[in-house]
């Protein structure tokens, strides 16, 4: 991965379009804009309090930052819609997120929707957005992914952590999307809950991929008794979509498969 910042934070030309994964930006801010309130000591009362206002504040304060940091001229929020494809190839995706949602999620979400320019697809989550629109012709080039999600690392793009600006602007090549994807299959992602091959994690995976081949992959899969569509489900799972594997008009994904003799 090629780091293209000179400075972190150093003011770029603005000329770039932002995809910002505003699924993350948005149950951030609420979260932090939570207040607990004891209204009475002796009865033990006590109250989740949100200012909104304060939290409009803090997301126009980080999207400004964004787009200051890095040149943006235009913007794109980038939302998850409620139910995804991958909860039918798998129904216990994510099954492991019982925590609430911040009390101000859906108000904030839907402010954020009439504030600035917003894509939520059928069926996608957010990742799968900015995947698909960071390889779209229909936004002229240059743009960046704004994310600390570390899926978007299988993805070609630009991708800017805002959690990490050290790292500065770092471009994502094919070849290094490819191996993270190989990786996740293996690994797996406790935070999405799909499990990846049993026993491998990031250092096995990384043994496992001498060549970066999917043959590799489901070799590993194989010596623990499971059989090459078990590893595809895995695989499915981890992908990020691309415009060729998804169709806007119909909402309807095209299941990734590996490449012929890779």
């Amino acid at each position: 991965m090629t780091d293209m910042t000179k400075r972190p934070g150093r003011p770029r030309k603005k000329r770039h379009t932002l995809l910002i994964d505003a699924d993350i930006l948005i149950s951030r801010t609420a979260i932090a804009c939570e207040r607990a309130v004891c209204w009475d000591e002796e009865s033990e009362l006590w109250t989740l309090h949100v200012d909104m206002k304060e939290a409009k504040s803090l997301v126009e304060d980080s999207i400004a930052d964004y787009m200051n940091t890095l040149g943006g001229r235009e913007l794109i929020l980038c939302f998850s819609d409620r139910r995804t494809f991958r909860h039918d190839l798998y129904p216990a995706y994510k099954g492991n997120r019982k925590e609430r949602k911040p009390t101000i999620f859906g108000p904030l979400r839907e402010w954020a929707k009439d504030t600035w320019p917003w894509a939520c697809w059928a069926g996608l989550e957010a990742d799968d957005v900015m995947g698909i629109l960071s390889k779209s012709h229909s936004i002229s080039p240059p743009k960046i992914i704004v994310s600390d999600d570390k899926d978007m690392q299988s993805i070609p793009c630009n991708l800017y952590q805002p959690m990490h600006p050290e790292r500065g602007v770092r471009r994502i090549t094919y070849k290094d999307a490819r191996q993270h994807h190989l990786m996740q299959t293996l690994t797996g992602d406790s935070g999405d809950n799909y499990p990846g091959c049993p026993g491998v994690g990031p250092k096995r995976a990384e043994a496992i991929l001498k060549e970066g081949t999917w043959r590799e992959v489901v070799e590993a899969y194989e010596a623990k008794g499971l059989n090459e569509q078990e590893a595809l489900l895995q695989a499915r799972l981890a992908q990020i979509l691309t415009p060729s594997l998804y169709d806007r008009k119909t909402a309807k994904v095209t299941l990734w498969k590996p490449r012929k003799n890779k």
